[in-house]
C-alpha cells in the first residue's frame, strides 16, 4: 500500500494524462516538473514510480526506457490493470501500435475484463489497423455496455471515405490539382 496521499497520486495521474493527451511534445519545463513529481514516489510506492517513469520516457520519445520501466512495474505487479493500460497508451504514443494491442490483450487476459480495458484495446487495435482484434472485441464491448464503441463508427466512416476517394481524386484532377503521389515523386520523397 502506498504511503503517498491519494490526492497527490490523483494529481500526478491528471498531470501525466494531460501531457499524454497533448498533440505536441511536452516542453522541457513540463518534463522537468513531471520528473520532480515522479521522484517523490520512488521510495513510497516503487511500482507506481516505475509506471510513471515509463510514462515519462514515453513523453520523451524513448522506447527503450519506456519498455524497461513498464516491464519492471509489471514484474513487480503483473495483475495491475492500470500498468497495462498506461503501457499500451505509451506504446501507442510512440507509434508501437501492434505492440500496444498485445499489451492491452495481456491486461485483459490477466483478469481486467472491464469496459475501460476493452476501450483501451479497441483504440489500440484501431490505430494498429488490426481488424482481427476489432472483429473479435467490438461485439464483446457492445455486449458488455449495451452500446457500440466509437471505433465502430470510425470504421464505418473510414469505409465510406474509401468509397469516395476515387471521386475526390477525379474531381481534384478536373480542377487542376496535382495528386499527392505525383507531388511526392517530383520532390523525391
Amino acid at each position: 500500500m502506498s504511503s503517498i496521499p491519494v490526492a497527490e497520486t490523483d494529481q500526478l495521474v491528471a498531470q501525466a494524462n494531460a501531457l499524454m493527451n497533448k498533440r505536441t511534445s511536452p516542453s522541457p519545463f513540463e518534463l522537468a516538473q513531471l520528473d520532480r513529481d515522479i521522484n517523490r514516489f520512488g521510495k513510497a510506492d516503487v511500482v507506481l514510480y516505475q509506471c510513471f517513469r515509463g510514462v515519462y520516457y514515453a513523453l520523451k520519445d524513448d522506447l527503450a526506457n519506456t519498455t524497461k520501466w513498464f516491464d519492471m512495474a509489471l514484474g513487480a505487479n503483473p495483475t495491475n490493470h492500470y500498468i497495462y493500460r498506461n503501457y499500451a497508451s505509451s506504446l501507442c504514443r510512440l507509434g508501437q501500435h501492434e505492440k500496444a494491442v498485445i499489451i492491452a490483450l495481456e491486461g485483459i487476459n490477466k483478469g481486467d475484463y472491464t469496459q475501460e480495458s476493452i476501450d483501451n484495446l479497441l483504440l489500440r487495435a484501431y490505430y494498429a489497423n488490426n481488424h482481427a482484434v476489432l472483429d473479435e472485441w467490438l461485439p464483446k464491448y457492445e455486449k458488455l455496455t449495451d452500446r457500440p464503441h466509437d471505433v465502430a463508427f470510425w470504421l464505418k466512416e473510414d469505409a465510406e471515405d474509401e468509397l469516395e476517394l476515387p471521386a475526390i481524386h477525379e474531381e481534384a484532377q478536373k480542377h487542376g490539382y496535382t495528386p499527392w503521389e505525383q507531388v511526392k515523386k517530383e520532390l523525391g520523397l
